[in-house]
């Protein structure tokens, strides 16, 4: 095991309050059988374990499953709200009543004083507050798990909010993934069922991407980006930040007075046409993903707002999506692929990218996709909005990636989900909306891209180095394999799965039997030793504290047997 492994866990077991107490709560929301299944019964409370099982299945048939999970999620605080939203975004692996339930965790906590507020800024930015503003607003705009926002005005007249870091939250959320990381640990110890779910995997990529949100310096570098890339644009405003003013944990951005892109009766009332708004963020969505390959990944309409002159408005760059040259690349090929409705290129670009397993029929595995992809996305073709529900083309391709066992980067989920969310609003403000129609215009942009001349040399030329680094390094490998052949030095390594658990539990049956062979060695002693203690009483009393020690050890065994459901 890897030291960080095991630092991990020494932590987790630092946290056995905090452990606890997660218990606790996932038992009042009758989230027991997460509990049973981890081995975790040893650290529930006594309650639990006399709880009858009829009492458990009424209280938990009240609510679903999913639901309870979100309520949990919710009480157990940021951490855990933060996760449930990262896990919504993974349709491959979580079914679909599990996401839409983890995709409304409602992210809101009680404010913390607007005084404490002060005193972070100042003491981040080492100046008083009557120095840096004219106006401070002490009461916040909004309050989050991780952070809250403040209304101030600038000496210069410029209205702008502070979004300043919660205290003590980098603790709370270091502890939490501590602890989730001994969760993911003991889930793929002992419920080998779920080994598809890649548990730690999935906590190291939620670590990665909090720490990311929490580092305001990150999101003003994000927040500029977006500004660059929409400089000049119409339909886009991208609010300015003062990164003179931001730190790790302040961030000073550009107020934006505008109304919220769901409000559909203030836009009506300000006299907005709803259609050429969904137009514009159809517009917007596809520069991000398909020409930028830098969007927001949380377009949720607390973060999009339409302003006085008709543009759109983003706010929040916590969360973005990056999407690299070759996948760029290739979302564009696809994209034009599936304007076209060229499916046999959709499933070649699936097997060029990587996606299909190793171990699969090519030919078989072509042939099947092009059938799937066929049936799966002519039925959308020249829908509008209102007749295609939310999340169903999303849906369906990952129906695909999960019945071919399709290996996705993260990226593509991200769009999946930014893809869904911007769905859902349009539809609310334009029905009517042709999404294949809108997108036609960006799909010939990209073919003009893909024949322009420079572009081709580019592309040959990075195919024409990554041939010659194969062809130098060929002789180098032959020549290794080769000595290791002729000194008999090949090795054959042989790696066997899914078999730790039953190890684990052959040890445990093992040290069982041991101990009841040591009980019964002390109760064979003691029985040998009271015949001949009956004058002495040192022996007498050795006689007792041995029969007691046995005992003791007996019940210990007995209720370990018990808890374990082995018996």
């Amino acid at each position: 095991m890897r030291p960080a492994s095991l630092l991990r866990i020494r932590r987790a077991y630092k946290n056995l309050g905090r452990f606890r107490e997660i218990l606790n709560i996932l038992l009042k929301h009758g989230l027991g059988q997460i509990i049973e299944g981890s081995q975790l019964q040893e650290l529930a409370p006594i309650r639990w374990w006399y709880t009858p099982l009829h009492q458990r299945l009424e209280r938990e048939e009240k609510v679903s499953l999913p639901e309870r999970l979100k309520i949990a999620f919710e009480e157990l605080g940021p951490t855990f709200i933060k996760f449930g939203q990262i896990l919504s975004t993974r349709a491959d692996l979580i079914p679909r009543e599990y996401i839409q339930a983890l995709d409304s965790l409602l992210d809101k906590v009680p404010p913390f004083p607007g005084e404490e507020a002060r005193h972070i800024i100042e003491a981040e930015l080492k100046t008083p507050m009557n120095q840096l503003v004219a106006q401070f607003d002490e009461t916040p705009l909004a309050a989050a798990s991780i952070a809250q926002v403040h209304r101030a005005v600038l000496w210069s007249g410029q209205q702008v909010v502070f979004k300043v870091r919660r205290p003590g939250i980098t603790d709370v959320i270091k502890r939490d993934v501590d602890i989730l990381y001994r969760l993911a640990t003991l889930i793929e110890r002992y419920v080998p069922d779920l080994a598809f779910l890649n548990a730690t995997g999935q906590v190291e990529e939620f670590d990665q991407a909090i720490n990311e949100e929490m580092d305001f310096i990150r999101e003003a570098e994000n927040a500029a980006r977006f500004r660059a890339n929409f400089e000049g644009s119409s339909d886009v405003y991208v609010p300015n930040v003062f990164q003179h003013l931001s730190t790790e944990r302040v961030l000073v951005m550009e107020f934006i007075d505008g109304i919220r892109i769901d409000d559909l009766e203030r836009l009506r009332a300000a006299g907005f046409d709803l259609e050429a708004i969904a137009r514009k963020g159809s517009d917007t969505l596809f520069k991000m993903i398909l020409m930028d390959g830098f969007f927001h990944a949380d377009p949720h309409p607390g973060n999009l707002f339409v302003l006085s002159d008709g543009r759109l408005s983003f706010i929040d760059f916590g969360i973005v999506g990056r999407v690299r040259g070759d996948l760029l690349q290739a979302c564009g090929d696809t994209f034009v692929a599936l304007i076209k409705r060229d499916y046999d290129a959709l499933a070649r670009q699936s097997i060029n990218l990587g996606f299909a397993p190793d171990e699969v029929d090519l030919l078989r595995y072509r042939q099947e996709m092009r059938a799937d992809l066929e049936n799966t996305i002519e039925p959308l073709v020249g829908r509008k909005l209102r007749q295609m529900p939310a999340m169903a083309y999303v849906e369906r391709t990952m129906a695909l990636a999960v019945k071919h066992r399709l290996r996705l980067p993260r990226e593509l989920f991200l769009i999946a989900k930014c893809l869904a969310v911007f769905e859902t609003v349009f539809r609310r403000l334009s029905p009517e909306l042709d999404f294949f129609k809108l997108a036609r215009p960006y799909a010939r942009r990209l073919v003009t891209q893909r024949l322009f001349v420079g572009t081709l040399a580019r592309k040959f030329r990075r195919e024409a180095m990554d041939l010659v680094d194969v062809a130098r390094g060929l002789p180098r490998e032959l020549h290794s394999a080769l000595r290791k052949i002729t000194k008999n030095d090949l090795h054959l390594k042989l790696q066997l799965t899914d078999i730790d658990p039953y190890l684990r539990r052959f040890d445990r049956a093992s040290n069982r039997l041991t101990f009841a062979v040591i009980i019964s060695a002390i109760i064979l002693g003691c029985s040998i030793i009271i015949t001949v203690a009956s004058e002495t009483v040192a022996l007498q009393w050795l006689v007792v504290g041995g029969f007691v020690f046995a005992v003791l050890l007996g019940l210990w065994l007995i209720i370990a047997i018990l808890r374990s459901g082995m018996l």
